[in-house]
């Protein structure tokens, strides 16, 4: 089925207009290409597929479906009372070129056509831009509307259509000669004040095949966020499965890395899974785990830079992932070979040995670097003691320590003369005895400038770590009810009246408390800021945490409790869909839902700032957390339920709001995005195909957009411009990235008045990864553009450019690489 998905859209102005697939029946599926545009000599742009055919001018858009008989299903849009000579021109120069060589007549041909990713036309109305772009052979196109301009302005007629009309769900039907074509539900909404309101909207008919939108009230001087879309998906995989438990984006160029652990000793056909080149390309592994694995690919996702295995002849897992600003890999895990790939090492040589009274074979954490190309390793070590242990969390600061947490069985696991906790405080005799474990390596990865314990008499175990700002914290699940608890969070109100504090009060049944400890690491002497329990009187996990610079932390993971603190029960403007349900004692055995909290931190007391319980009827839990420059909370986890709260409002294509088997419901990945204060959701999307699929670790760039990783066992999971479009083995990874920004960054020019050292002019644009130059000209026609020599100052996703004062007039704009 063709699928020609259309979006009205205001982008950055007043107000969205979301209208979703517009698609023709029974016709062929397109092509795997990306959608471009090429420009014509009639001052038009055109886009083509095996199936499809569009064609962009300044006052409308012709588009063909062809369908598998072989008729094409088309029709024009058209933009009634608008502007009829509106400007038009591409933007976002692609480097591919198109050549038509068509008949004997050689001036007739054309060769090395340039195309674009965007289509701009403005002023079809007064204060009204449309542009248009595409997403896998998916037609999109954005009305851009100025503030206090009345988007009532916009028609939209159809010509060449025998009749259009609306069916009961407010889809629009567009009956032509060879079919229908099919365009869905508008939708629209602002952000007020960090939280998505929604604004009433449909279609309506004018007559004469033409349609408007019918909008309800909504403020007018309010700023847009445009709908988050699925820009990148692919399965990443062998013969045998595999599952991604991390994932990292390359802080300097967007690269996107992942890392986990794998069977296969090839992807298909004969092609290894490993890159020729990478520092290990053959299959190691053991019966249990396998072999840990790393790989990155570039920004686009589509390309692979590098794919290594990384373990011994035993049974080996990567659990987390760090990249620093020269794109090293930091990959923290576990491992029982003995022929664990070791260099620069703190222990050169496995510590662990057979544990007669667990009855568990030698297993040590590891720790390794990987360089850019993949192809060599910095430092690698064990780290371990004499019986089990396992890194579940690695993080970095800006000098490259390198902060590693997890659990240790072991009596002797390397402390440091300064570290909180010295000795393992469980007597190691009952298989759920293990403290919780902070270590921090030096740069160089052979010494080791931190380590200690941190835990009480039964099972510790931390899950997840973050840095920022010269903090660290570590979240994880304890069985303790002597757990290390200081400055932890009070019961100082009824809200919170099952929190616990320094005592772990779900006791019955050796039932777990999340906990969530924070560190000063401003001197290699770490300092216990806080640590406190956190949770009701049923099991409790903590599996993620991020920070902010401010000092906050953001933990997520599931409950069984039915009090589980949760102050956004009743926000006003929280969406209808959002549920937060726990039927553990009614209907199903095991029933969990997922939690988001933060902490505060005042210099003296951990606080709670928000906690919210989330999820449906079924297995529902969050798995990793990130958290963008502006506070926003970004959060992946699976759930097997029908009735996950999702914005059903602000979807589109790829991006689910149902199970994808509602009668047999399977797991399904789920990515939800909580505003700033978590009054409201940004967004929140099922993820997945019609056999299981779980979501297991997110990133987030400095725009907002998001990187997710997890292990899938669907056939017909989302692909999307992806470097392996089909599942090679029994369950593969899949990698996926949700964007929010869609347009070209603006440029922002401050004026010496706002500027600290005038004079002169500074320039602000906002972009990840920098794929922009600065120009200048002397005229905005000139043909004398060049890119101005400073170098921008970049802060978390914004780049600022001085440029000093001159006698001469200048113009600026922002050039694609």
């Amino acid at each position: 089925m063709n699928t020609c998905a259309k979006k009205i859209l205001g982008a950055s102005l007043v107000l969205a207009f979301v209208a979703g697939g517009l698609r023709a029946k029974n016709a062929t599926a397109f092509g795997k290409l990306p959608l471009c545009f090429e420009a014509t000599q009639n001052a038009q742009f055109v886009s083509r597929s095996r199936a499809s055919e569009f064609v962009i001018s300044s006052t409308g858009a012709r588009f063909a479906l062809q369908k598998q008989n072989g008729a094409t299903a088309a029709c024009s849009l058209q933009f009634a009372g608008a502007n009829p000579n509106p400007g038009i021109f591409g933007q976002q120069l692609l480097s591919g070129k198109i050549s038509h060589f068509n008949g004997n007549q050689p001036d007739q041909w054309q060769a090395g056509q340039p195309t674009y990713a965007q289509v701009q036309v403005n002023n079809v109305y007064p204060g009204i831009n449309v542009v248009y772009y595409g997403n896998q052979q998916e037609l999109e196109y954005d009305f851009n509307v100025s503030p206090n301009i009345d988007p009532s302005a916009i028609t939209l007629h159809f010509a060449g259509a025998d009749h259009i009309s609306l069916d009961a769900q407010g889809q629009l039907t567009i009956k032509v000669k060879a079919g229908e074509i099919v365009q869905r539900t508008p939708v629209a909404y602002q952000m007020v004040d960090g939280s998505r309101q929604p604004v009433s909207v449909g279609y309506r008919l004018l007559g004469d095949n033409s349609v408007a939108f019918a909008l309800g009230n909504y403020n007018h001087d309010e700023a847009l966020v445009i709908d988050p879309v699925l820009s990148y998906g692919t399965y990443f995989g062998g013969n045998y499965g595999e599952a991604a438990y991390a994932i990292a984006v390359n802080p300097t160029d967007g690269s996107i890395y992942i890392a986990g652990q794998t069977f296969s000793t090839q992807a298909t056909n004969g092609i290894p899974l490993g890159t020729p080149g990478a520092f290990q390309t053959n299959y190691h592994g053991g019966q249990l785990t396998g072999d840990a694995f790393v790989a990155r690919f570039d920004s686009t996702g589509s390309n692979l830079i590098y794919a290594t295995y990384l373990g011994g002849n035993g049974n080996d897992g990567a659990l987390s992932l760090a990249v620093d600003a020269a794109g090293n890999a930091y990959v923290a895990g576990y491992t029982d070979s003995a022929d664990f790939p070791t260099t620069n090492a703190i222990y050169r040589t496995i510590r662990s040995r057979y544990d007669t009274d667990l009855q568990a074979y030698p297993v040590d954490a590891f720790v390794t670097k990987l360089n850019p190309t993949g192809d060599a390793l910095v430092y690698s070590t064990y780290l371990g003691g004499n019986s089990m242990d396992a890194a579940f969390g690695i993080a970095l600061d800006a000098a490259d320590n390198a902060y590693v947490t997890g659990y240790s069985y072991s009596t002797n696991f390397p402390v440091t003369p300064n570290a909180v906790q010295t000795n393992l405080a469980c007597i190691n005799t009952v298989y759920l005895n293990a403290n919780a474990f902070l270590s921090v390596i030096g740069s160089g990865g052979s010494n080791l400038t931190y380590s200690t314990y941190l835990g009480g008499t039964n099972m510790d175990q931390a899950r997840c770590i973050a840095f920022n700002h010269h903090r660290v914290f570590i979240a994880g699940f304890t069985d303790s009810t002597n757990f290390p608890a200081v400055h932890c969070i009070t019961n100082d109100s009824p809200r919170f009246g099952y929190l616990n504090g320094n005592t772990n009060t779900a006791q019955i049944n050796n039932q777990a408390d999340a906990f969530v400890a924070a560190f000063d690491a401003s001197t290699t002497n770490l300092a216990l800021l806080y640590s406190t329990l956190l949770g009701g009187t049923n099991y409790d996990y903590a599996t993620g945490i991020a920070a902010d610079a401010q000092g906050n932390a953001y933990v997520c993971g599931y409950t069984l409790s039915t009090n589980f603190p949760d102050t956004t029960t009743n926000v006003a403007n929280l969406p209808p869909a959002f549920v937060h349900t726990n039927d553990f004692n009614n209907h199903y055995a095991l029933v969990t839902n997922a939690f988001l909290t933060q902490i505060t931190w005042n210099g003296s007391q951990a606080a709670i700032g928000y906690s919210s319980v989330f999820g449906g009827i079924g297995i529902n839990a969050a798995n990793g957390i990130a958290v963008d420059p502006d506070g926003n909370a970004y959060i992946v986890g699976s759930a097997s339920c029908t009735n996950f709260p999702v914005t059903a409002n602000n979807l589109d294509g790829f991006l689910s709001s149902t199970n994808h088997d509602l009668v047999n419901p399977h797991t399904d990945a789920f990515v939800i995005a909580f505003n700033t204060n978590a009054g409201s959701l940004l967004y929140s999307t099922y993820l997945g195909g019609k056999d299981d699929d779980s979501g297991y670790a997110i990133a987030v760039d400095p725009l907002g957009n998001v990187y997710v990783a997890g292990q899938t066992v669907s056939t017909n999971f989302p692909t999307l411009n992806a470097y392996q479009t089909a599942r090679y083995g029994p369950s593969d990874m899949f990698i996926a990235k949700i964007s929010q920004a869609t347009n070209d960054p603006g440029l922002t020019i401050v004026p010496p008045a706002a500027m600290a050292n005038p004079p002169g002019i500074s320039l602000k644009w906002k972009m990840f990864p920098p794929a922009y130059d600065v120009e200048a000209a002397p005229a905005i026609d000139s043909a004398a553009w060049a890119v101005l020599p400073q170098s921008p100052v970049y802060t978390n996703g914004w780049y600022d450019l001085d440029v000093p004062a001159t006698n001469a007039a200048q113009f600026f704009r922002l050039h694609k690489r």
